[in-house]
């Protein structure tokens, strides 16, 4: 991980991401950039009509707007401690256009966000940003929902065998070697994808009886995967795989709760198909609900 994008709006979300992305920065000695949008569409919202849009009012509206920009990249970078390296952009965009397009520019590894900022001129983090950036990045995004205390240590990373997810597992390891931190690799079994799955003929036949150690027989294979994607890469991390039955959203929250955990890496979707269990809807579901960070993997 070389290169760290963190959008900041003077928040106090993006004020947490901030603080998340100096962290994982100073373990992986990456560099930062810190972006603060000019929100485009703010600024136009200020006009009525046409006739109202004079050069004047429309530099002097400019004008205000990089002021306020630079005050909060200035009070960002008094955050930032010496030995990093970062760098400082403005832009004049809409927020979740402007985002992706500094994180293709600066080849960004990661972006760090907070999960909500407001909507005046100079706080231009939304909560649809974020969300539209969740969607459409090339690379991982961390949202931080809560101030950072620490280094991570105990990381829950979601998995249901699908490749985003096997990705997880390796980011998830990765982080806990900076941080020091202990893996949880959770499964979580969902009962109605199988008997979805089932005829009526099958049903049947086979009864429902069977249920249970076929759950067990699907967490058994999606942890072999697990174990062979980080055979040569956990270099002495402690490891947990745990699998759960339930419904995936709610499931793995209580987890999180139960175990203390601090960061949770989970891929974006799973499977396709009725035995999909982290499908899109959960890993917004997740993002939704959780107070805890969240990176999603691609």
């Amino acid at each position: 991980m070389k290169n760290i994008l963190v959008p900041i709006d003077g928040s106090q979300p993006s004020r947490n991401a901030l603080q998340h992305a100096i962290d994982i920065a100073n373990a992986y000695s990456a560099e930062l950039t810190i972006v603060n949008i000019t929100n485009a569409d703010a600024v136009l919202d200020s006009f009525d009509v046409f006739e109202d849009m004079t050069d004047e009012k429309v530099k002097d509206l400019t004008k205000l707007a990089k002021d306020k920009s630079g005050y909060v990249l200035e009070k960002a970078m008094d955050a930032v401690p010496e030995n990093l390296t970062v760098h400082t952009v403005q832009l004049v965009s809409t927020p979740e256009i402007g985002i992706l397009s500094e994180a293709d520019k600066c080849d960004a590894d990661l972006i760090v966000m907070g999960r909500r900022g407001s909507h005046s001129l100079s706080e231009q983090l939304l909560g649809s940003a974020s969300t539209y950036v969740l969607a459409h990045a090339k690379c991982p995004v961390l949202l931080a929902h809560n101030k950072k205390e620490g280094p991570y240590r105990r990381i829950l990373v979601p998995v249901d065998g699908s490749e985003e997810s096997l990705k997880a597992v390796r980011y998830a390891v990765e982080f806990a070697k900076a941080d020091g931190a202990s893996v949880t690799v959770f499964h979580v079994a969902n009962m109605r994808d199988l008997i979805a799955e089932e005829t009526a003929l099958d049903q049947k036949k086979r009864g429902l009886e069977d249920l249970t150690d076929r759950l067990r027989q699907s967490a058994d294979r999606v942890f072999a995967l697990c174990k062979a994607a980080i055979a040569d890469h956990k270099g002495g991390v402690d490891i947990h795989f745990v699998a759960n039955i339930g419904r995936p959203g709610p499931t793995i929250l209580k987890k999180a709760e139960k175990d203390g955990s601090d960061l949770l890496i989970m891929g974006s979707r799973g499977r396709s198909g009725l035995t999909s269990i982290l499908l899109g809807s959960v890993s917004r579901y997740i993002t939704t609900h959780s107070g805890l960070p969240v990176m999603i993997v691609k």
